[in-house]
């Protein structure tokens, strides 16, 4: 017999047959003390529910509205977005002790978040969600995510942590992670077929508060690409957004690609980006290029790239070094496609046409084997830094990765530790 999981606000239910009558039990006991038209939800479930696919979040049923609606007034930071999809359905999330509007179309499961739904309480540990402020407070006291995030953590450095979560191993979390995504994503189109996924959450404690953490958003990435995909879809939440953080997860999935390593992958985002995501990766393009001629591959001291400059500046007489590189080779060193660097540095404005040498002029070269070179000075680099307050530590610490992903003098100094 197959089997269904019902998942209460106790997170404690085993898994139990899916006979009519133990369903029919269940969904009395459990959810008519809450206000639930148990014999109507149990007859629409079973109308559009084949059990053993899919893992449904039945902490509370938004076919009501709830009594005790009153929420704080946060204002969004995107309000540009309030006029989009009029039939959104939900139009406002709880998320935690915030409340903030959506920005697009729900697809929550209409038998438990109908159109009509105004509020949604979303728990901001394993992001479960109802309509019930009751069934909401009751689950926060007890939700199993509510010390760590479910999966393995693989990032820490000044309070923000990076966890690795597997799709097939949490997958209501995942499912659910998903559908509260899908509020505030466009494009977004992998709700519960999220088995093929791996999920990298980016959460805060504050040192003044170390008992508790907050999500800040998330990435995901197919486990096996057929493109060279590093990042499938990506989210900071809303009220998080503007402080750089999103900038830290594509240096993340940079560094899970395991580009500079033998068998890595030189890639980038899933394509077609959206147009915010195309400003958000040029963007990051640029000033990953930008460290990269100051300071060399990601992970460079900028303390090196000021002795570097006190060092030419006694050498100033001196004609100044020069490298002559491929486009190809820069993308090597990046972990950048090709197509990435020269739509980059084309944006940057930094790319001067190299002035032919005398022997070019006598015998000017057609063979089609010779490319036309450019110049890519670093005073022009610094200079687009300066305007663009680009700072030149990398938001990713090379020493804030863990386990299989620390530098190699890292494991070396655990190695020899234990």
């Amino acid at each position: 017999m197959p089997l269904f999981r019902i998942e209460t606000d106790d997170m404690d239910s085993p898994e139990i047959s899916t006979g009519p009558a133990y369903f029919q039990y269940f969904f009395h006991e459990l959810l008519t003390p809450f206000g639930f038209h148990a014999n109507d939800l149990y007859s629409e479930l079973c109308s559009v529910l084949n059990p053993g696919l899919r893992d449904y979040n039945l902490l509370g049923s938004c076919n009501f509205r709830p009594k005790n609606a009153a929420l704080n007034a946060g204002n969004s930071r995107d309000t540009k977005h309030a006029t989009i999809a009029a039939d959104r359905g939900v139009k406002r999330v709880v998320l935690g002790d915030i409340s903030f509007q959506t920005w697009y179309h729900s697809i929550y499961p209409e038998e438990l978040v109908n159109k009509q739904t105004d509020v949604l309480y979303v728990c901001r540990w394993c992001f479960r969600y109802t309509c019930d402020a009751a069934a909401y407070s009751k689950h926060t006291r007890v939700c199993t995510c509510q010390r760590s995030p479910p999966g393995t953590k693989i990032y820490e450095h000044g309070g923000y942590a990076v966890w690795e979560i597997d799709g097939e191993d949490q997958k209501l979390f995942a499912q659910n992670l998903s559908l509260f995504a899908k509020l505030f994503l466009d494009h977004k189109s992998v709700f519960f077929d999220v088995t093929s996924f791996l999920y990298y959450v980016l959460t805060f404690v504050d040192s003044k508060d170390p008992d508790h953490y907050y999500v800040l958003g998330y990435f995901s990435k197919e486990k096996l690409s057929w493109d060279p995909n590093n990042l499938a879809c990506i989210l900071i939440f809303p009220p998080y957004q503007h402080k750089q953080l999103g900038k830290l997860l594509m240096g993340v999935s940079y560094k899970l690609s395991a580009w500079e390593w033998e068998g890595g992958l030189i890639g980038g985002p899933e394509r077609p980006l959206s147009e915010m995501g195309n400003r958000s990766y040029t963007r990051f393009w640029a000033e990953r290029m930008a460290r990269y001629f100051l300071l060399g591959p990601p992970g460079g001291d900028p303390d090196n790239f000021v002795q570097q400059k006190q060092m030419v500046a006694k050498a100033a007489k001196k004609r100044p070094p020069w490298e002559r590189m491929t486009v190809r080779e820069i993308g090597l060193a990046t972990g950048m496609l090709a197509e990435d660097v020269i739509t980059t540095l084309k944006e940057m404005g930094v790319v001067e046409p190299e002035p032919p040498t005398k022997r070019q002029k006598k015998a000017p070269s057609t063979s089609a084997g010779d490319e036309e070179g450019v110049i890519i000075r670093k005073s022009n680099v610094l200079e687009w830094a300066k305007i663009h307050n680009v700072t030149l530590r990398d938001p990713v610490r090379e020493d804030g990765f863990i386990g299989e992903w620390a530098p190699e003098y890292i494991q070396l100094r655990q190695d020899s530790s234990d």
